[in-house]
C-alpha cells in the first residue's frame, strides 16, 4: 500500500512540474510576442482561417503569405504561424473561430465572409486582431461596419471588401449575345454576400432591361432542383455570384446548363476550368496580396482602429470556348474581350491562353506599405473638418410630414455635423412641405429657386418627380424615394442624370415575404392598401406582388386616393377572408398607418409593416429600412458635392440597415404565436417605446 502511495505521490509531483512548466513557457511566449513590435527577437502568434480549400481561397491564402514574406513576416522567423481550414462546415468554423479569439493568437487573418463573421462573433472583446479579405460585402456582413470607406467599426477589426463586378459581368453578358432577356439565378438567402450581389444584379438588370427569374436554397443538395425550375421557366443563362452553398454545387448547375445548352457566366474566376462559359471576377491573388500587406502594416505598428474599409477589385476574365460551341444560341466572344483574358481555354479542351496552374497568373507581390495606412486616413479627416469655400443654401422639399420623412431628415442633418460640417459656418438649411398637394410642390421649387439656393434635398418620390421638372443644373440629392428610375432620374446607380444622385430606400419586401412564409405558413392570402395617384405606391404595389407570389402568398390590394378615403378603404380590405394585413409604404399609408391597424384590429388580423414605427402603432411585425439611416448616407453625398465633387460621379445607392422588430403585445391581442426561432432573429419592442 506505502508502495502505490509513493508511486502516484511522484505521478502527481511529475504533472504538477510539467504543468508549471508549459505555464511558464506560455507566459513567455505572451510576453515575448508583444514586445515583437518593440522590436524584440520573439514572433507574433497569427492565425489564418478560411472557410474552406478550393482553389479561389487558396489563391487568396497564397497572396497573404507571400505579402507578408514580402514584408519581412515568415513562419518560424517573426511569424509564429498558423493555418486552419473549415472545410465548408460551420460547425467546426465556429469551433475554430473560438479557439483562435480565445487570447492565444495576437491576430488572426479570415478568408471569406463566412470566416468572417464567425471570428467577429467569437471576438467580441477584441482579444485579438482581426484582419479580413475575400469578403462581398463588409457592412451586411453584420460584424458591427457600419459604412463603407470610414472607420466606424470595432477598434480591432480591419480588412477590405471585394464586392463582385455584377453589373460588369451583366452588361458583358448581354454584349455576348445582345438578344438575351431572361437571366436565371440560385442563391442562398441567408448569405449575406450572396444577397448583397442579387440585390445588384436586380437593379442592373431591371436598368438593362433583362428579367431575372430567381430560385433560393438551403443547402448544397437543392441546388440542381432549383436550376432545374428555372430551367423550366425558360432562362436564356444563368448567373452566379458570391455564393458559397451553390460554389459546394456548382457541378450540378454546370451539368443542368449544359443538358439544356444555355451558358453559365460566373462571377467566380477559375469556374471555367468546370463548366462556365466565362468568368468576371476578382484576381484573388491581388485581393490576398492587399490583405496580407494590411496586416504587416499592423504588424508594424499600425493602429486597426485608423483603418478605412474599402472595396478592393481588381477585375480578371476568362473564357471557355469549348462550352461556347456546344450553345444553342449565338454567343460569341468580342476581340476585345479575347484580348483582356488572362485564360482561355479552347475548343478542345486545352489551354489557349493563359497559366496552366488553376487558370492564374501570379503577379508579383506588391511591395508592403512603406508609410502607415493611418497617415492619409488621419490627412482626410482633418480636411474633412475644414471649412467649406462658401456657405452652402441648402433647401429640403418634401411632399407631406411623416415619421419616416422626419427620420430622414434628422438623420441628414446629423449627417453634416458628423462629417465636421457646422451650420451657420459651412450652410443654413431650410426646410418646405407641400402638406400633402402635389400643386403646392411646383411653387416651392420656384419659390426657393428665387430665394438662392445651393443645393436641394428632396424627401418623397412625388417630390423628386416635381424636383427633375424644376431643378435642371443645381445639385439634387434625394432620398425616402422607393425607386428613382421609374421617374427618369437614372438608368441605374451609375447612369443618371448629371446634377442628381442620392440613396433610394425600396422597402424589403422579398425578405419580409420569405419571413411570413417561413414562420407563419398558415398565411397565405394577404392584403395591402396602395394609393394609385402615387408612383411609388403603385411601384411597391406590383413589387410587393410579385415577391410574394414567389413566396407562395396571395395578395389583395384595394385602392385609397387621398386621407378621406383611406379609413373606407382600410375596412373594406380588412373585410375581405386575409390571413394577414402587409402594408406597402407610401406616403397616405405611412401617415395613416394606425386607421389600418385598427381596421385590422377590429378584425382580429396581424399587421406586418415594412416601418419600424409600424410596431408602434399596431403591428405584430416590422422588416424595415433605416430611414435615418438613409439620411445619414444622403449626408456623405451632400458633403462630396460640397466639396467639390460633381453629382455624376456619385452613385444612387439603397441603405445599408435592415431592421426586425416584433411586438408581442399586438401578436398577443390578435391571436399569433410568434415562433421562437423568429425572436431570435427579431428584436422585441417594449409595449409603450419611447421615441
Amino acid at each position: 500500500m506505502l508502495q502505490n502511495f509513493k508511486r502516484v505521490l511522484l505521478s502527481l509531483v511529475l504533472l504538477s512540474a510539467g504543468a508549471l512548466t508549459l505555464v511558464l513557457s506560455d507566459l513567455h511566449s505572451r510576453e515575448g510576442a508583444r514586445s515583437a513590435g518593440n522590436g524584440g527577437a520573439s514572433r507574433w502568434r497569427v492565425a489564418i482561417l478560411k472557410h474552406s480549400s478550393n482553389p479561389l481561397l487558396d489563391e487568396l491564402e497564397a497572396g497573404v503569405l507571400e505579402q507578408l514574406a514580402a514584408a519581412g513576416y515568415r513562419d518560424g522567423e517573426r511569424l509564429a504561424l498558423r493555418r486552419f481550414s473549415a472545410e465548408g462546415d460551420l460547425p467546426t468554423a465556429n469551433a475554430i473561430a473560438t479557439q483562435v479569439a480565445n487570447g492565444s493568437f495576437d491576430m488572426v487573418i479570415t478568408i471569406s465572409t463566412l470566416s468572417l463573421q464567425c471570428v467577429a462573433n467569437a471576438n467580441r472583446d477584441g482579444r485579438a486582431v482581426h484582419v479580413f479579405g475575400g469578403v462581398t460585402d463588409p457592412v451586411g456582413a453584420g460584424v458591427g461596419i457600419r459604412r463603407m470607406d470610414s472607420t466606424e467599426k470595432p477598434p480591432w477589426l480591419a480588412g477590405i471588401g471585394t464586392f463582385q463586378p455584377v453589373e460588369q459581368i451583366l452588361r458583358e453578358a448581354q454584349r455576348l449575345w445582345p438578344d438575351l432577356k431572361t437571366i436565371g439565378v440560385v442563391w442562398n438567402p441567408t448569405e449575406s454576400n450572396s444577397e448583397a450581389c442579387t440585390l445588384k444584379a436586380r437593379e442592373v438588370c431591371r436598368a438593362l432591361g433583362l428579367e431575372l427569374l430567381e430560385a433560393t436554397v438551403d443547402q448544397s443538395k437543392d441546388v440542381r432542383e432549383a436550376a432545374d425550375s428555372l430551367v423550366a421557366r425558360g432562362v436564356q443563362a444563368f448567373w452566379t455570384g458570391a455564393d458559397v452553398t451553390v460554389a459546394s454545387a456548382t457541378i450540378a448547375l454546370y451539368e443542368t446548363a449544359l443538358k439544356a445548352r444555355i451558358p453559365v457566366f460566373s462571377n467566380t474566376t477559375g469556374q471555367v476550368r468546370d463548366g462556365t462559359l466565362f468568368d468576371l471576377g476578382a484576381n484573388y491573388r491581388e485581393v490576398g496580396h492587399r490583405t496580407g500587406s494590411l496586416a504587416a502594416s499592423i504588424l508594424d505598428g499600425q493602429d486597426p482602429a485608423t483603418v478605412t474599409i474599402i472595396n478592393f477589385m481588381p477585375e480578371r476574365v476568362m473564357l471557355n470556348r469549348q462550352i461556347l460551341k456546344k450553345m444553342r444560341d449565338p454567343w460569341r466572344f468580342p476581340d476585345d474581350l479575347v484580348a483582356r483574358a488572362d485564360l482561355i481555354i479552347g475548343e478542345d479542351g486545352q489551354i489557349e491562353k493563359g497559366a496552366a496552374t488553376h487558370g492564374i497568373k501570379s503577379p508579383p507581390a506588391v511591395p508592403a506599405m512603406e508609410t502607415s495606412a493611418a497617415e492619409p486616413a488621419a490627412r482626410a479627416a482633418s480636411a474633412a473638418r475644414q471649412p467649406l469655400a462658401k456657405r452652402w443654401r441648402i433647401q429640403e422639399v418634401s411632399y407631406s410630414e411623416s415619421i419616416i420623412v422626419e427620420d430622414a431628415m434628422r438623420g441628414f442633418r446629423d449627417g453634416l455635423k458628423e462629417a465636421g460640417l457646422a451650420e451657420g459656418r459651412d450652410f443654413t438649411i431650410k426646410a418646405l412641405s407641400a402638406e400633402g398637394d402635389m400643386a403646392t410642390l411646383g411653387s416651392l421649387f420656384d419659390s426657393a429657386r428665387t430665394a438662392g439656393t445651393d443645393l436641394y434635398v428632396v424627401f418623397s418620390t412625388p417630390t423628386l418627380q416635381i424636383a427633375l421638372q424644376k431643378v435642371r443644373e443645381t445639385p439634387l440629392l434625394f432620398t425616402v424615394v422607393a425607386d428613382p428610375f421609374t421617374v427618369g432620374a437614372g438608368k441605374s446607380d451609375t447612369d443618371h442624370l448629371p446634377n442628381i444622385t442620392g440613396v433610394y430606400t425600396l422597402a424589403p419586401y422579398r425578405e419580409l415575404a420569405e419571413l411570413v412564409g417561413t414562420h407563419f405558413p398558415q398565411i397565405k392570402r394577404v392584403g395591402t392598401l396602395f394609393c394609385p395617384a402615387e408612383v411609388n405606391s403603385v411601384t411597391n404595389k406590383d413589387t410587393f406582388v410579385r415577391e410574394a407570389g414567389r413566396c407562395g402568398l396571395t395578395v389583395e390590394t384595394v385602392p385609397a386616393n387621398n386621407a378621406g378615403e383611406l379609413p373606407d378603404a382600410a375596412l373594406s380590405l380588412c373585410s375581405r377572408r386575409l390571413d394577414a394585413v402587409v402594408q406597402i409604404v407610401d406616403n397616405l399609408s405611412a401617415a395613416g398607418f394606425p386607421t389600418i391597424a385598427r381596421a385590422a384590429a377590429q378584425a382580429r388580423l396581424p399587421v406586418f409593416s415594412f416601418l419600424s414605427s409600424g410596431v408602434e402603432q399596431g403591428a405584430v411585425l416590422a422588416v424595415a429600412r433605416d430611414y435615418y439611416d438613409a439620411g445619414q448616407e444622403t449626408a456623405l453625398k451632400a458633403v462630396r458635392v460640397m466639396r467639390g465633387e460633381r453629382p455624376e460621379r456619385i452613385p444612387f445607392s439603397p441603405p445599408t440597415r435592415l431592421q426586425k422588430l416584433v411586438n408581442l403585445k399586438n401578436a398577443q391581442q390578435c391571436r399569433l404565436s410568434i415562433p421562437a426561432a423568429l425572436l431570435r432573429e427579431a428584436r422585441p419592442v417594449p409595449d409603450n417605446p419611447g421615441r
